[in-house]
C-alpha cells in the first residue's frame, strides 16, 4: 500500500527541487523557455530534441529541465501526449525516451 503522506512529501520536494533549478538556471530557463513558446506557436508537437535544434545548450543541472516544461505547460503552450521518443540530439542521454508535447497554440489555438 502506498504512504500518501510520503507521495505528497515526494512531490513537494521534486517541486521545490524544479524551482530552485529554475531559479538558478534563470539564464538557461528563459532561453529554454521561448524556444519551446516559439515551437509551439510553429508546430503542433514539441520534443527536447525541437530545443535543442534552437541551439539552447545543458543548463547547469539536469533537473532545470522539467521546470522548464512544467512552466510550459502551466502557461498553457503545451500539454504532455502518450507518445514518447529517444533524444537524438545528446549523445549524453544515451537514447532515453523524452515526451512528445502537443502544442494548444499551434495555428492560433489557444
Amino acid at each position: 500500500m502506498t504512504d500518501l503522506f510520503a507521495f505528497a512529501d515526494a512531490k513537494s520536494r521534486r517541486d521545490a527541487g524544479m524551482a530552485q533549478a529554475e531559479q538558478h538556471g534563470s539564464s538557461f530557463a528563459w532561453r529554454a523557455y521561448h524556444a519551446i513558446e516559439a515551437l509551439a506557436f510553429n508546430q503542433p508537437t514539441v520534443h527536447v530534441d525541437d530545443v535543442l535544434r534552437q541551439g539552447v545548450r545543458e543548463p547547469h543541472h539536469s533537473n532545470a529541465w522539467g521546470a522548464v516544461w512544467m512552466r510550459a505547460i502551466r502557461s498553457g503552450l503545451i500539454e504532455r501526449t502518450s507518445e514518447t521518443r529517444p533524444c537524438t540530439r545528446d549523445p549524453k542521454k544515451h537514447a532515453h525516451r523524452y515526451p512528445v508535447y502537443r502544442s494548444l497554440v499551434f495555428g492560433g489555438r489557444s
